[in-house]
């Protein structure tokens, strides 16, 4: 039979397994199980000997190229006389012992828990869905820079079919490279002299940053604050209510837990944080108000923004709810651009402008950075281990400026009665709040 996509997909198993040829391509096959498994093979003579090499699975393996590895092979047998199931075997035999990416990346996993890193869950996510079908059975010193490329296309090819994809995919592969990245580099320094190199350093990345620049208008804020909790239920639109008026990342947000708060200040440990540091919010009363509302719905749960679906508070709250999940905050934006007449929205955005519009009004760029827990650089020992002032004064400041400025914007009847920047500067310098 021709190998094409319509014919192969369209195959139906029966209760023994089959095996189909290619036309034209001795020895190209598919296997077809009782359960509906479809995998490339091929099939050879070596003297006496038949032969059967696994090429993949379909459709993750494709027709094409399941196609140019039998080619290979083809060659191999054929024009040079080699054994390529022999030359697996003795490979396999070489780097017995040696771990494959999959065999290392749960010790990855426990140097990363042991260190503290906020971001290990979603690195781990990452790497399982678009490192570990390519590169998880192969061991670490013979993961080529090939094999990283392949990685890169498919989750730029996969991004190409979805109409959400960060930058067309790009976003994603730059994220992916960097954890595979890491994952070569711990690799290096656990097995001296076994693994070597760093694939990731072989290729050239397809993938870039993804840096916004994205800030929202006063009259953005206002529609925004006015018009979310129309859109989700009330502990989602409180949470994004929160990452406005707290400046704080989402994941951050969606882990606060009850107990993290003590006199008015939200106290977050290491590994809460994505630079591993810790870093005390101030609460402002916006910010309890958004607190006591979502807590009607929480209050038995551990975390302040736990996942629930529902409009009004139940008589018992629900004390085995889980946080709020990865997207669930940036879908909630997504699916409502038009009834929040906002464009091009997201809600890192919120952190953005917040920061943005309290330098604007007159604070320092400093104060900013510390209530976003930015890292200043200063990596020496004087900047890292003599110097622990916490900055409670400066973050207290900003976190008081930003509220009267965003109390001046929501608390307007409409878009026309909202002060203009310069408005707002004054109203500030006369508030003695700098």
């Amino acid at each position: 039979m021709k190998f094409i996509d319509s014919v192969i997909r369209n195959l139906t198993p029966t209760d023994k397994r089959q095996i189909f040829w290619c036309d034209g391509c001795a020895g190209f096959g598919l296997r077809l199980t009782p359960s509906g498994t479809k995998t490339f093979v091929y099939k050879y003579m070596h003297g006496r000997k038949s032969r059967w090499l696994t090429l993949g699975k379909y459709p993750e393996y494709s027709i094409r190229k399941a196609r140019q590895q039998y080619d290979e092979y083809h060659e191999q047998v054929n024009d040079y006389g080699r054994d390529p199931v022999e030359e697996i075997r003795q490979e396999k035999e070489v780097n017995k012992g040696i771990p494959t990416f999959a065999d290392f990346l749960p010790i990855y996993e426990e140097v990363m828990r042991l260190k503290g890193k906020a971001t290990i869950e979603k690195e781990l996510s990452v790497l399982n869905s678009h490192a570990m079908p390519v590169i998880g059975n192969k061991p670490l010193n013979i993961v080529t820079g090939s094999d990283i490329d392949e990685i890169q296309t498919n989750i730029l090819k996969s991004a190409a079919k979805r109409k959400n994809a960060s930058r067309g995919g790009r976003s994603a592969v730059k994220h992916t490279l960097v954890y595979i990245s890491q994952v070569f580099e711990l690799a290096k320094k656990k097995n001296k002299g076994i693994v070597t190199n760093n694939p990731v350093k072989d290729i050239e990345s397809l993938g870039e940053a993804g840096v916004r620049e994205r800030v929202l208008s006063f009259e953005e804020i206002w529609h925004f604050w006015h018009n979310i909790d129309d859109c989700s239920s009330p502990v989602t639109t409180k949470a994004l209510k929160f990452l406005l008026v707290s400046m704080q990342r989402s994941n951050e947000v969606r882990f606060m837990r009850h107990d993290a708060i003590q006199d008015n200040i939200w106290h977050m440990h290491m590994s809460d944080t994505k630079n591993n540091t810790i870093h005390r919010v101030p609460l402002t009363p916006l910010a309890h108000q958004l607190i006591k509302q979502a807590m009607l719905f929480t209050r038995a749960c551990p975390y302040v923004f736990g996942a629930t679906r529902a409009s009004k508070a139940p008589k018992a709250p629900a004390s085995d709810l889980i946080p709020l999940g990865d997207t669930a905050l940036s879908q909630v934006i997504r699916k409502n651009k038009q009834k929040l007449g906002i464009d091009d929205f997201k809600p890192h955005d919120l952190r953005r402008s917040a920061a943005t519009w309290i330098t604007a009004v007159g604070l320092p760029k400093l104060y900013a950075r510390l209530m976003l827990n930015h890292s200043d650089g200063d990596r020496d020992v004087t900047g890292e281990v003599y110097v622990q002032y916490s900055y409670d004064f400066e973050k207290r400041r900003a976190a008081d400026v930003w509220q009267f400025v965003l109390e001046h914007i929501i608390q307007c009847k409409s878009i026309e009665d909202i002060p203009s920047l310069d408005t707002m500067r004054e109203k500030v310098k006369l508030s003695g709040l700098l």
